[in-house]
């Protein structure tokens, strides 16, 4: 929880910045799933296995077990950025109702998350040609918002 976070996301003002942040911080133990126009949420067991959570058990689950892990960054002295943004951010339920809500843009949207991860091992085996064909469709797919009517 909240791996290699805290330079990631220097600007938290945009919504979909804070969802994420949210899945980010979250990634080892919940995970999100779009089936149809339905945000499907998981939590992982302590056994490995991921089972089907409702947004008030996620609520519940931030507001006490995460809570709990970050109860370090009220501290003044705390140097840890990423659960000092975290408690800022997610300490009101509303917010998080919003942001988890909006987790279904990034899901329809952004299918590029999976060659990110790609794009990084290419890096290091310097396979520069396969990295730029990659980015160039994620750049492509990120710039057509003629297909999103508001």
């Amino acid at each position: 929880m909240f791996n290699n976070i805290s330079q990631k996301y220097p600007i938290l003002g945009f919504e979909l910045q804070q969802s994420y942040f949210l899945r980010d911080c979250l990634k080892e133990e919940i995970s999100y799933v779009l089936k149809g126009e339905n945000l499907i949420i998981y939590k992982k067991l302590d056994n490995g296995i991921s089972e089907e959570i409702t947004l008030d058990k996620l609520i519940f689950y931030i507001h006490t077990d995460v809570a709990d892990k970050i109860h370090s960054a009220t501290h003044p002295h705390n140097t840890d950025q990423a659960k000092k943004k975290f408690y800022n951010l997610f300490k009101n339920i509303d917010t998080i109702k919003k942001t988890v809500e909006n987790m279904k843009i990034i899901l329809k949207y952004d299918n590029c998350d999976e060659n990110d991860e790609n794009d990084e091992n290419d890096e290091n085996d310097d396979n520069e040609s396969n990295s730029l064909n990659k980015n160039s469709e994620c750049d492509e797919k990120n710039i057509d918002h003629e297909s999103l009517a508001f």
